[in-house]
């Protein structure tokens, strides 16, 4: 199986089965956010195979995508807080669950596909009174799932959740992980394996055919939601003393962490940013503005420890250098497939060494190129992700 084809190789099959189960499929992609170029991949699969619908939040906080699928979108307007604010997302959520219910009973699907535990909530209370195949997606483990919660109130929220959890997961026909640590640290206490898809979140080849190669200044590179403003900051630091350009590209995870980012780099000329993008029409482009590709995240976050992010993969695609945070599963790979270079993800004057030896040794820069060249063209990666999920 190649990268380039995984959603749809790994995907398809279960529509097969489905499709023997329910016969004609109407399906509902529910999620707490317009979707993101990885979730319309995965909307791409199945609009070719069933009747397709979404039913989505716009949070006004996170306000980074818009529909580029041509299905019907019904996009409620309900800002939920973040997940470290649980109760007050539980609150919030209600008025969520309420609409999309009222929306499915309308819609009435046969396979709902959800992304969050709010969403799966919510697809186990309409799969009560109806014949439904449940598939659940997991981006992000979170946090207090992967290290023990220090305070006696987070311990017994914690709790709570992972009770609410285990009771959902009751209704999941298949899980979908971005990352085989997921399921290895979490979830395979919830579901077997063989319900369990990987698909790494790979680029779709065809948007990046008008790729070229940048050429102008050395330029490092921060493509997509803009987070961890600790090493956004880093990052603008180091390249200052290098010598070389930054460009931040896409919006924030946040509204707030774009306003902190653009505000730190007041008067730094050589820092430059885009804002929103379209991903289809755009990422090419972007990717042709830059000579390396920063994904260097706070590995101090245990979910980031074992995340596999697109830039690993739209890097190899485009040949480009990867500099990554140590200690990390995303290290790991980078280093045994020689793409890129890590740093400490709290050591400005180790990146600035980094971004010297890329800007200045050639050798090294070729060699990368070259990782990328035999991952791309010889890809048996998803196999090789899976056996180092297990020695990670």
């Amino acid at each position: 199986m190649r990268l380039e084809n995984c959603t749809y190789d790994v995907l398809y099959p279960v529509i097969c089965k489905f499709k023997n189960e329910v016969g004609p499929m109407t399906v509902c992609f529910l999620l707490t956010h317009v979707p993101n170029p990885r979730m319309n991949k995965r909307i791409e699969v199945f609009k070719a195979q069933a009747d397709t619908h979404v039913i989505c939040t716009r949070r006004a906080s996170q306000n980074v995508w818009e529909p580029t699928q041509d299905v019907d979108h019904v996009i409620f307007d309900i800002d939920l807080p973040s997940a470290k604010h649980i109760l007050k997302r539980y609150v919030v959520s209600q008025d969520f669950q309420k609409r999309a219910l009222e929306k499915l009973e309308q819609l009435k699907p046969n396979v709902i596909y959800a992304e969050g535990l709010d969403t799966l909530i919510i697809a186990g209370k309409y799969k009560k009174n109806h014949d439904v195949r449940i598939v659940f997606e997991v981006a992000d483990l979170r946090e207090n799932y992967i290290t023990k919660p220090k305070k006696a109130i987070d311990r017994i929220i914690t709790a709570m959740l992972l009770q609410r959890e285990k009771k959902a997961f009751k209704n999941v026909d298949f899980l979908v992980v971005t990352s085989p640590k997921f399921y290895d640290m979490h979830y395979s206490a919830l579901i077997s394996k063989d319900k369990m898809l990987f698909i790494p979140n790979a680029p779709d080849v065809e948007v990046f055919k008008s790729y070229k190669k940048h050429a102008g200044d050395f330029t490092v590179g921060f493509i997509g939601g803009i987070r961890y403003l600790d090493q956004m900051k880093m990052l603008v630091d180091a390249a200052g003393e290098v010598g070389c350009k930054v460009l931040f590209a896409g919006a924030g995870g946040t509204t707030s962490d774009y306003e902190q980012i653009k505000a730190y780099c007041q008067g730094k000329d050589y820092v430059s940013f885009t804002g929103r993008y379209d991903y289809n029409s755009q990422i090419a482009g972007l990717y042709g503005m830059v000579d390396c590709v920063f994904a260097v995240y706070d590995a101090d976050n245990p979910n980031v420890r074992i995340a596999l992010p697109n830039k690993l993969y739209e890097s190899i695609l485009c040949e480009l250098p990867i500099i990554v945070a140590k200690g990390t599963y995303l290290e790991e790979l980078v280093k045994e497939w020689g793409v890129g270079v890590s740093v400490s993800h709290k050591d400005v004057n180790e990146l600035a060494e980094a971004l010297k030896m890329l800007m200045n040794n050639q050798e090294l820069y070729g060699q990368i190129v070259d990782g990328c060249q035999r991952q791309k063209n010889g890809i048996d990666s998803i196999e090789k992700i899976k056996e180092m999920a297990g020695r990670v």
